[in-house]
């Protein structure tokens, strides 16, 4: 698990993990996530959070907390959660002394990047740059 603080929103980059199709566990792993985000973390995650999980198959799950309000001043959260499956991930990098490796790159603003389902091994070039999830095109 990964965190990065941006704009008062938190993302959390999880590598291989997987949503489930059963309710039940998906509300448990989430609870689960979100516990050892306080726990260990020290966040205060208390009130109403806009949960969006962006899946994709070879990286895992990328989830993105914003904190919407806490009104009551309580120790309740109450999320919205809303699931992208299917997203494509880009790795960025900004040092062409890579890019040779790399087939079907896209150069924008100084930057390259690959879309991670053309990456043999994603691990390997992980330490190269940073996964997008949001379509930087």
């Amino acid at each position: 698990m990964k965190l990065e603080y941006l704009n008062d929103k938190i993302i959390i980059y999880l590598y291989n993990e997987k949503l489930t199709d059963n309710s039940d566990l998906l509300k448990e792993k989430i609870k689960k996530i979100i516990i050892k985000l306080i726990k260990n973390y020290h966040l205060n995650l208390f009130g109403y959070l806009k949960l969006n999980i962006y899946e994709n198959d070879k990286y895992g799950l990328i989830m993105e907390i914003d904190k919407v309000n806490n009104v009551f001043n309580i120790d309740i959260i109450d999320l919205k959660i809303v699931i992208y499956p299917n997203v494509n991930f880009y790795l960025e990098i900004s040092d062409d002394l890579y890019i040779d490796n790399f087939k079907n790159s896209i150069y924008k603003d100084n930057k390259f990047y690959i879309n991670i389902d053309n990456l043999d091994n994603l691990l390997k070039y992980l330490e190269y740059g940073r996964i997008i999830y949001h379509n930087p095109f």
